[in-house]
């Protein structure tokens, strides 16, 4: 799966082992995802509703937006995912206003 230009430089925001494993899932899952959030600053992130702890504001979250069968693929898959020995995968792995406007697939690594 190509990765669109605009989701790459999004995706360069993250701490290496979670952009790693973004590229895998964005690779793996083989139907269009777009990544519509990563770093956040901690301003952004009160002013979009995130928690005070989020691990976008660590540089280790990213919300993708699809159809929402993609996304359930998606969420599935990225409980699977290792990037090498030892890793232990997500910590969260959220379906977040799946069938409603806004929906997307948070996963924090």
């Amino acid at each position: 799966m190509r990765v669109q230009l605009a989701d790459r430089i999004k995706l360069d925001q993250l701490a290496a082992h979670a952009k790693a494993h973004a590229f895998l899932l964005l690779a793996e899952t083989g139907a269009p995802m777009r990544v519509s959030s990563t770093y956040r600053t901690p301003a952004r992130n009160r002013q979009v509703g995130g928690v005070p702890n989020s691990f976008h504001l660590r540089r280790r979250a990213v919300d993708f937006t699809s159809d929402g069968n993609t996304l359930i693929r998606a969420a599935v898959l990225a409980w699977s995912l290792r990037v090498g020995p030892g890793c232990t995968g997500p910590e969260e792995v959220l379906l977040e206003r799946l069938g409603l406007p806004g929906q997307h697939l948070h996963v924090a690594w």
